[in-house]
Order: structure tokens, then sequence, then C-alpha cells
């Protein structure tokens, strides 16, 4: 093998490990004030305590205050269209590409702002995803409120069935730019305006960040495998 071959070998063995996708799910259970299994068709909805999969991306359900068969969200309460802020920490030492979240809103006209989720990076970098009614947003049943997205990027999971009524968790996704690179995530902000019906008032139901491998440990694979390869050469 050739030091140009053993080159290229490397670059694909480190792409493929970059590549490989993992999750880090972020617990909302501290700060959830709000059971959507009470909410209209809410008993469609899995429970509390399980995990959903949606689009290839793990998601953990929470519980309401540990209480056994509810669904726990953090909803925005009216308040005059003012905005509410919960702030999460993430574990320390995680790289991350992407963020993916589930929101939905209680009633919701199209077109309405309906707050924002920010990542804060460590090295004090932000991302900002944008929760627009209409857009990649909606109405969590299936009823008289906004009913459609036109994000492409929104994956949907639907819950029950039309004729008993349907409800479901709208996945969004934020992927985080270029200043994030190198640095882990320190925080995530959900920020939900509380305009209240018809205009909508939004929910969190899960947090679930695409990770990638810690930059010196996939220095010291990549070193690794290069030893490896030399050996084997010299064999």
């Amino acid at each position: 093998m050739t030091k140009s071959q053993i080159i290229s070998t490397l670059a694909v063995v480190m792409a493929v490990v970059a590549a490989r996708a993992q999750y880090t799910e972020i617990d909302l259970s501290s700060q959830v004030n709000a059971d959507i299994q009470t909410y209209t068709y809410g008993n469609n909805y899995p429970t509390g305590g399980s995990h959903l999969n949606v689009g290839g991306v793990p998601f953990g359900l929470a519980l309401l205050n540990n209480i056994p068969d509810t669904t726990g969200v953090i909803q925005t309460p009216y308040n005059g269209g003012q905005v509410e802020s919960y702030t999460f920490s993430v574990q320390p030492g995680t790289y991350a590409t992407t963020l993916y979240t589930l929101i939905n809103t209680a009633w919701g006209e199209a077109g309405v702002n309906e707050g924002s989720v920010v990542v804060t990076g460590s090295g004090g970098e932000t991302a900002t995803l944008n929760l627009t009614e209409g857009f990649n947003v909606r109405d969590h049943a299936d009823g008289f409120f906004c009913n459609t997205y036109t994000d492409p990027t929104v994956v949907p999971a639907d819950f029950g069935i039309p004729e008993t009524g349907q409800v479901r968790l709208d996945r969004q996704m934020l992927v985080l730019p270029s200043s994030f690179n190198g640095d882990t995530i320190a925080s995530i902000t959900f920020n939900g305006i509380g305009n209240g019906e018809p205009d909508g008032q939004p929910f969190l139901a899960g947090m679930t960040l695409e990770n990638v491998p810690e930059p010196a440990s996939l220095t010291m694979f990549g070193l690794g495998t290069l030893i490896l390869v030399v050996r084997r050469m010299h064999r």
C-alpha cells in the first residue's frame, strides 16, 4: 500500500466514524407543566416514560410529576403574548451538529410567531429555530385550527385515526452552523409565546441532539488506524 493509499483509506475511515449518528435525548421532566393526555383527543398519545422514534431520531417522553399514564410537555401558558423561557443544560462534553425538537401548539392560526428555540455553544455562539404557525409548527389535533405546515424538513408522527380523533407530534430540525465546530453545547432554551386562542400557544414534547465524536477522540482513532495500517505494511 502506497502512502497516498494509506492517507485515502484513513480519510474514508475517519469520515465514516464522524458520520455515524449518535444521539443525546434532553430530559424535560424537571420543567414539564402540562399533560397532553388531557388535550383534545389526547388519549391517543403515547404515555410518558416511553421512547418515540420520529424519522430515525429517538425522543424520550416525560411524565408529568411522575404520575403514571401522563404525557408531560412544557406548555406555554396564556400571558397576553409575552415570551416564556425554559432553559436546559446539556451534559458536559457534548458536541453536536443538529438539534431535533417535537413542538406543536394548542390552537393556532397560520403565520403567527409562536416563539423560538435557541442553542448556545460553549464559545457563546448561538443558533435559533424560529417557530411559525403553518410553516414548521401547527395545532396538535386534526381539527378546526392550523393543520398544515410547509417546511419540508418537518417530519410528522400521527396517533389515532381520523374517525376517532387524530393527534400528532411534529419533528423540527435545526442544523448548527460552522461556528459551533470544535465547541460543546452549553444550553438549549425554549422560548414560547403565550398568544392564546385562536393564535396559538406552543408546547415542547421532546428534544434530541445529534452528536459528533469529540475531536480529540476522533484524532486518536485516526492515529490508531494509521499505526495498524503501517504495521501491516511492514510484515
